[in-house]
């Protein structure tokens, strides 16, 4: 079980969730609007990981949104587990990419 709060401190994100790939919400940390997040984030990652099969890309570990404000580092497990970090320092995008592998990997 992964501790969101002390990921969150780790990486220095502004905000994290934990959710499932339908969106539905388990935990949140600093962020307002979490099950509308953890909902759209969930889209996100579905529309993502259909996409991966269409093109034959293999299966969807990770997604990355980047926009001139911050950055959104999204991940699933194989049982569709999902957690987000968000992020308004952009130079930190390496560091959460890195976190969420390891944690996605072990």
């Amino acid at each position: 079980m992964i501790d969101l709060q002390t990921l969150v401190e780790e990486t220095g994100a502004e905000s994290g969730l934990s959710f499932n790939i339908d969106g539905v919400l388990n935990e949140s940390v600093n962020l307002e609007y979490d099950g509308n997040v953890a909902a759209m984030i969930g889209m996100i990652l579905k529309m993502c990981l259909e996409m991966s099969e269409d093109v034959n890309n293999g299966d969807l570990k990770q997604v990355m949104i980047k926009n001139n404000d911050g950055i959104v580092v999204a991940s699933k497990n194989q049982d569709d587990n999902c957690i987000a970090l968000l992020s308004k320092d952009l130079s930190k995008m390496g560091l959460l990419l890195r976190k969420m592998d390891s944690i996605f990997n072990n």
